[in-house]
C-alpha cells in the first residue's frame, strides 16, 4: 500500500515587522531551543512570552518565528487567540479547526473538542512543526493546542503568566532599554530627523517610558509632522497634563481592556496603587493604602482576618493581568504608562474625599513605622512623645523585632518615606508636621540635605500655627543639627529661637539640646571660645537630666573646638570620656565617631599606624551603623593616612571615592574637606595644575558654605603649591590671606602653617633676613607650644639649608 504523500508545508506566520528593533537577549534565549531536530528529550518546548499590554510580545514572537522557521520546516502556524481584543476570545476548538483545516487534511473535522486535539496531536507526530498562540487568555485556552511531539515548538503570548500551564518556560517582556527605544524612534521617522539632537531624543523616549507601542505611536506623529522638530515634540511632551496626554488612543484602549477584566476588588487596588507616590510598594504599605473595605459593598462587612487574603488575591490578580510587577519578591510596582492610566481612571470613578483618604492612611502608615524604627535605631535619641495616627489596621504594621531588621526597613524604604512626606507637605499638613522629627537622624545618615530642608520647610510653618511650641523647638533644634555644617548662620537662628521656647516652656532637657546645636553653629562660624562657652552649659544640663548620650556628643564637639585650638591632650581627654560613654551605652554609632577622632589626633601627632587602626575600626562599626557621609569621612582620614606614608596612588583612590559620596549626598563641607586632600596629594605627587584645580575648587565650596576653617586650610595648601612653583608673590598673598583667617577664628595651627609659609618665602627672597627671622620664630614657637615638634624642626631644618646655600 502506498503511503500518501504529505501536503505542501504551510507558513501561516504574519508578516515580519520591518521596525523591529532590539530585544537581542530575548531573541538568544528564544532561538537557543530552535535546534528542534538535535533535541533528545521526550517533551514538547512551550514557552510563555508574557508582559504588559503594548510591550511588543507579538512582534517578539513573529520576530522569533521567522528566524527559527528553518529548524521547522514541515510547517509555521499562526493563531490569534483574541484573549485580550474587546472580542469574544478564540474557543480552543474553533483554533483546532483552524489548524486542521491548515493541515490540508482531506475529510470533515471531528465534531467533539477532543477528537480534533486528537487528530492535531495525530498530524504533528513526528512532524517538525512551529505553532505561534498570541494573545491568549489563560491555560484553558492553550492546552488542547498542544502537539505531543517533542520536534515542535509553540509559542505563546500572553498578559497572564499562565502559571496553570505545566512544564512551560517562561519569558517576561520588559520595556526597552533607552538605546533600544531610541533606536526604535530613529528607524520610523529616519536618521535625519534626528541628528544633531541625541539629548532631545534621550528625553523623548524616556518620557515614553522606553515603552515600544508608546515610542511607535509618538514616533509615527511626529514623521508626518514635517514641521515639528525633536524641541517641539518634547515642549509639548512638557506640556502635556498627563503623559498619556500626547499618544495615540490606542494606548488607553490596551489597558482599558485589561482592566475592565478584572473583579471589582482588583479594579479598586488598581486605581489606589496609582495615588502611592513611591516607586514600589509592600503588601503592608498597599493594605493601608486600600482602606478596610476593599471590594466591599456600602454597608456590608469583611472580617479583619480576610483582609491580607483577599489583598493578595488582588495582587496575584493584577500580576497576572501584567498590569503590575513584582521586579524583587515581596516589592510591587507599577509601569509609568500603566500608573498614568491608572490614575486616569481613579480621577474618574473615586471622589476627592476617597482619594485624601487613602492616601491619609498611607501616610499614616508610613509615619507610624519610621517612628517605630527610629526607635529601634536609635535608641538613645530624644524624641517627643507624638500623637501618631493610626493606621489601615493590625496587619499593616510591620513587625521589627531587633535594630537592624528596623535599619533595614528604613534603608529600604527611604525613597519612599522621602515621596510619601513630601506627599503629605502636600495634602496632610498635620502629618507633614511629624515628618522631619521622626526622619531627622534618618536624614543625616543619608547626607539628604536638600531634602530635610524641604521638608522643614513644610513643618515649620504648620508647626507654628498648631500652637504646639513644644513639637516647635524640638524642630528647629532638629533643623540647626542638619544645618549646622553648611549654614551655620541659619543653624543658629534655630537653635535660639528654640532655646527662648525651651525656656518660656522650663524644659530643661529641651534648652540642653539648643545649647548643644548653638555651640555647633558658633565651631562652623569658627567663634572657638564661644563655641566652648556655650557647650560647657549644654554638658551641665545634660548631667542634670541624665542624658549620656547628650553628654557624649558635648564631650565630641568639645573635643573638636579644643583640637581646631591645638589644644591636642585636653581634645584626647574629651574623646576618651566620649568614648567610654559610649562604650558603656552601649552605642556603636558613637562609638565609631570616637574612634575616629581618636585616629585625627592620632594622625596629628605622625603615629599613623595608630591612627589606622582607629579609622579601620570606626568603618567596621560605621559600615554596620553609619550613613554614606560616614564612611566618606573614613575614606578621607584613611587617605591622608596612605598619603603621609607615601602611598599617593592608594590614598587617591580613597579620596575620589569619598568626593562621589560627598557631593552624591550634597555634603559640602566635606566635599571642600576632601578637595583639600586630593590636592595635596597631586601636589605632593609633582602634578600641579591638578592640585591648584581642587584646591581652588575646595576654597570655592568653602567660601559658598561660609566655612573659615576649611578656607583657610585651601589657602595654605595652595599658596604652598605657587611656592613650590616659584611664583613667590602668589603664594606670599595666599598665606597671608590664610594667616588673617586663622587669627580671626583664633586657629593656632593655622596660623603657625602660614607664617611657615611666608618664613619660606622670605627665606627665598633677594633680601630674606627680617621677615625669615620673625615670621619664622613665630611659627616655631607655636609648633612647639601645640606639641608639633616634627613641623617646628622640619621648618628649622628648611630655613638652615636656605641660609646656608644662600638660595
Amino acid at each position: 500500500m502506498t503511503r500518501p504523500p504529505r501536503p505542501e508545508p504551510r507558513n501561516c506566520l504574519p508578516r515580519d515587522i520591518p521596525d523591529f528593533t532590539g530585544r537581542a537577549g530575548e531573541l538568544r534565549i528564544l532561538l537557543a531551543d530552535s535546534t528542534a531536530g538535535k533535541r533528545t528529550a521526550t517533551a514538547l518546548p512551550v514557552t510563555v512570552i508574557h508582559g504588559m499590554p503594548g510591550i511588543g510580545k507579538t512582534a517578539l514572537a513573529v520576530r522569533a518565528s521567522h528566524l527559527m522557521s528553518a529548524a521547522y520546516p514541515d510547517s509555521q502556524f499562526y493563531v490569534d487567540m483574541r484573549g485580550h481584543s474587546g472580542q469574544q476570545p478564540l474557543d480552543p476548538a474553533d483554533a483546532l479547526a483552524h489548524l486542521l483545516h491548515a493541515t490540508g487534511g482531506p475529510g470533515e473535522l471531528p465534531a467533539t473538542l477532543d477528537e480534533r486535539a486528537t487528530r492535531w496531536r495525530e498530524w504533528t507526530a513526528g512532524r517538525r512543526v512551529l505553532v505561534v498562540l498570541d494573545n491568549v487568555r489563560d491555560a484553558a485556552q492553550v492546552g488542547p493546542l498542544l502537539p505531543g511531539s517533542p520536534t515542535c515548538r509553540v509559542l505563546v503570548t500572553t498578559r497572564s503568566r499562565l502559571a496553570g500551564l505545566d512544564g512551560a518556560a517562561h519569558l517576561f517582556v520588559d520595556t526597552l532599554s533607552r538605546e533600544e527605544a531610541a533606536a526604535l524612534f530613529t528607524r520610523i521617522v529616519g536618521a535625519s530627523r534626528v541628528s544633531g539632537a541625541p539629548e532631545c531624543l534621550r528625553r523623548i523616549v524616556e518620557a515614553c517610558a522606553c515603552h515600544p507601542l508608546a515610542v511607535q505611536v509618538l514616533a509615527s506623529r511626529f514623521r508626518h509632522r514635517d514641521s515639528w522638530d525633536l524641541q517641539h515634540l518634547l515642549d509639548r511632551l512638557a506640556q502635556a497634563t498627563s503623559p498619556l496626554q500626547e499618544f495615540d488612543t490606542v494606548i488607553s484602549a490596551v489597558f482599558r481592556f485589561s482592566y475592565t477584566e478584572l473583579s471589582s476588588p482588583a479594579q479598586e487596588l488598581f486605581r489606589r496603587l496609582a495615588l502611592h507616590p513611591g516607586s514600589d510598594i509592600t503588601l503592608r504599605a498597599a493594605e493601608a493604602l486600600a482602606g478596610p473595605d476593599l471590594g466591599s459593598e456600602p454597608g456590608a462587612s469583611r472580617h479583619e482576618e480576610s483582609r491580607p487574603a483577599a489583598l493578595e488575591r488582588c495582587v496575584e490578580e493584577l500580576i497576572d493581568s501584567s498590569l503590575l510587577e513584582e521586579p524583587v519578591r515581596g516589592r510591587h510596582r507599577l509601569h509609568d504608562l500603566t500608573r498614568a492610566y491608572a490614575l486616569q481612571v481613579c480621577l474618574r470613578t473615586d471622589s476627592a474625599a476617597v482619594r485624601h483618604a487613602s492616601v491619609g492612611r498611607l501616610v499614616a502608615h508610613y509615619l507610624t513605622t519610621a517612628y517605630r524604627a527610629d526607635r529601634l535605631c536609635h535608641p538613645h535619641r530624644r524624641v517627643l512623645d507624638l500623637d501618631l495616627p493610626a493606621q489601615g489596621g493590625p496587619h499593616c504594621a510591620p513587625g521589627f523585632t531587633d535594630a537592624d531588621g528596623a535599619s533595614v526597613w528604613l534603608t529600604v524604604e527611604r525613597a519612599n518615606l522621602v515621596a510619601v512626606a513630601r506627599a503629605a507637605a502636600g495634602g496632610h499638613p498635620q502629618y507633614a508636621a511629624l515628618f522631619p522629627h521622626v526622619l531627622a537622624r534618618s536624614l543625616k545618615l543619608w547626607g539628604a540635605w536638600d531634602i530635610e530642608a524641604e521638608l522643614f520647610e513644610a513643618a515649620v510653618p504648620v508647626l507654628r500655627s498648631s500652637g504646639d511650641r513644644a513639637a516647635l523647638a524640638q524642630t528647629l533644634t532638629d533643623h540647626a543639627d542638619l544645618l549646622a555644617q553648611r549654614d551655620h548662620g541659619a543653624a543658629l537662628r534655630c537653635a535660639t529661637e528654640a532655646l527662648s521656647i525651651h525656656e518660656d516652656l522650663d524644659q530643661t532637657h529641651g534648652r540642653a539640646d539648643a545649647l548643644f546645636q548653638s555651640g555647633r553653629a558658633h565651631l562652623a562660624a569658627g567663634h572657638g571660645d564661644t563655641s566652648l562657652r556655650v557647650l560647657e552649659q549644654a554638658l551641665k544640663l545634660y548631667r542634670e537630666v541624665g542624658d549620656r548620650s547628650g553628654e557624649a556628643e558635648c564631650l565630641n564637639v568639645q573635643g573638636v573646638v579644643l583640637y581646631y585650638a591645638g589644644r591636642y591632650d585636653e581634645a584626647l581627654h574629651k574623646v576618651q570620656a566620649m568614648e567610654a560613654i559610649y562604650e558603656d551605652l552601649p552605642d556603636p554609632y558613637g562609638l565609631a565617631q570616637a574612634l575616629n577622632n581618636r585616629g585625627e589626633l592620632a594622625f596629628l601627632q605622625g603615629r599613623y599606624a595608630d591612627a589606622q587602626e582607629c579609622y579601620e575600626r570606626s568603618r567596621v562599626l560605621m559600615r554596620q551603623h553609619g550613613g554614606r557621609v560616614d564612611l566618606a569621612i573614613l575614606d578621607t582620614n584613611l587617605g591622608g593616612v596612605h598619603q603621609a606614608v607615601g602611598e599617593t596612588d592608594q590614598a587617591l583612590r580613597c579620596f575620589k571615592r569619598a568626593l562621589a559620596a560627598h557631593r552624591f549626598s550634597g555634603d559640602a563641607l566635606g566635599e571642600a574637606d576632601v578637595l583639600i586632600s586630593m590636592g595635596t596629594a597631586y601636589a605632593r605627587s609633582g602634578r600641579r595644575g591638578e592640585a591648584l584645580l581642587h584646591l581652588t575648587m575646595a576654597e570655592q565650596v568653602a567660601t559658598r558654605i561660609d566655612n573659615p576653617y576649611e578656607r583657610m586650610r585651601a589657602l595654605i595648601a595652595a599658596a604652598d603649591v605657587q611656592r613650590e612653583s616659584g611664583r613667590l608673590d602668589t603664594a606670599a598673598r595666599g598665606y597671608e590671606q590664610a594667616l588673617a583667617v586663622a587669627e580671626r577664628i583664633e586657629f593656632p595651627m593655622g596660623s603657625a602653617h602660614a607664617l611657615a609659609g611666608l618664613a619660606r618665602i622670605a627665606s627665598l627672597s633677594p633680601r630674606p633676613a627680617g621677615r625669615t627671622v620673625d615670621h619664622g620664630e613665630r611659627a616655631v614657637a607655636l609648633y612647639r607650644e601645640l606639641g608639633a615638634e616634627a613641623e617646628a624642626a622640619k621648618l628649622l631644618q628648611f630655613l638652615k639649608t636656605h641660609r646656608s646655600t644662600g638660595s
